[in-house]
C-alpha cells in the first residue's frame, strides 16, 4: 500500500519537516512518482519511521541510526546503546549530586533566621580551596587574580561555591583588617567532578568546626571588627581554634530597605 506525506504524517504524529529530514539523514528512502516531484510511502517506510522514533527516544543520533537500520551490525547497535547508558548514568549521577546540594540549601535557608548570631558545632568534610582577590589594612579589594583554575572552578557551580577567608590570628588582632575572598569545593566533589586541580589549590581537612552565620550588611561595609563577637565566644568558652575562618555566602536579600548578606563561618576547633 502507497501513502502521501500528509498521511504518515497524520498516523505516527510527526511533522512533515521531521518526516523530510528523515529522509535526507537516509532513514527511509520513499518512491519518487515518474514525471513529478511527489513521493509515495511504502508499508516499510513506515516500519522504518517508527524504529527510528524508538531509537531517537534513546537520544541516538540520526546518523547511527541510519547505519543500525542499513549497514551495520548487532556489535555496533550495542556500543550505540551502551554509549547512551553511560551518558544517562554520568546524568543520573550529577542530578543527584544537584538534588543533594539543593536539599541541604534549602534546610539552611529556612533555618536562616534563627541561627545568625548563634553559635553550634559541625563536622565539616575535607575541602579544596584557592582565593582570588585579597584586601590590606582595611583597604579597597585589588585586582582579581587571574588563576588557570578560576574559568574550570567556575563551570561546577554550585558545587564550587564563593568563600570568605579570615586567619584566625587577624581576627583575634584589633589593628589588622585584611582578608579574602575565593573558590570552595568538597574533595569529594572534586572528585566526582573531575575537577582540575594545581599547587594553588589548598586543603581543609575535614574536621570539627564551629558554626555561626553572620549578616555583613551592604556592600562596602565589612570590617573584621564585626568577628568580635566570634572572638569573644571562643575566648569565653576555653575553645582551641586549629585552623582559619572560611564562610560561604548563603544568600544576599533585601528588607526594610537594606542589604543583608547572609555568610555561614566555619572555624576548625580542637576536639
Amino acid at each position: 500500500m502507497a501513502y502521501r506525506i500528509g498521511e504518515v504524517s497524520k498516523l505516527l504524529g510527526l511533522p512533515v519537516e521531521t518526516i523530510r529530514y528523515y529522509e535526507k539523514e537516509q532513514i527511509i528512502a520513499p518512491k519518487r512518482q515518474e514525471n513529478s516531484d511527489y513521493r509515495t510511502y511504502e508499508t516499510w517506510d513506515i516500519f522504518f519511521l517508527m524504529e527510528c522514533m524508538r531509537y531517537r527516544s534513546f537520544d541516538i543520533s540520526l546518523k547511527d541510526i541510519s547505519k543500525m537500520l542499513h549497514n551495520d551490525s548487532l556489535d555496533f547497535f550495542v556500543e550505540r546503546i551502551g554509549f547512551k547508558q553511560q551518558v544517562i548514568d554520568e546524568k543520573l549521577r550529577y542530578y543527584q549530586m544537584l538534588e543533594r546540594k539543593i536539599s541541604a540549601y534549602k534546610d539552611k535557608l529556612a533555618s536562616l533566621p534563627y541561627n545568625v548570631g548563634c553559635y553550634w558545632f559541625v563536622n565539616t568534610p575535607e575541602y579544596r580551596y584557592f582565593t582570588y582577590v585579597r584586601r590590606e589594612d582595611g583597604d579597597h579589594y585589588g585586582e582579581v587574580e587571574e588563576k588557570p583554575l578560576f574559568p574550570h572552578w567556575l563551570k561546577q557551580i554550585p558545587f564550587v561555591e564563593f568563600t570568605h577567608h579570615i586567619s584566625f590570628a587577624d581576627i583575634a588582632d584589633p589593628c589588622i583588617d585584611r582578608d579574602a575572598w575565593g573558590l570552595c569545593v568538597e574533595s569529594a566533589d572534586a572528585a566526582l567532578l573531575n575537577l582540575p586541580l594545581n599547587a594553588e589549590v589548598q586543603i581543609r581537612p575535614a574536621s570539627l568546626c564551629l558554626c555561626t552565620v553572620m549578616d555583613l550588611g551592604d556592600y562596602g561595609n565589612l570590617t573584621l571588627r564585626q568577628f568580635d563577637p566570634l572572638v569573644a565566644y571562643i575566648r569565653d568558652h576555653g575553645i582551641v581554634p586549629e585552623g582559619d575562618v572560611i564562610g560561604k555566602i548563603l544568600t544576599r536579600v533585601h528588607a526594610d530597605g537594606k542589604m543583608h548578606r547572609y555568610i555561614e563561618y566555619t572555624i576548625p576547633v580542637r576536639k
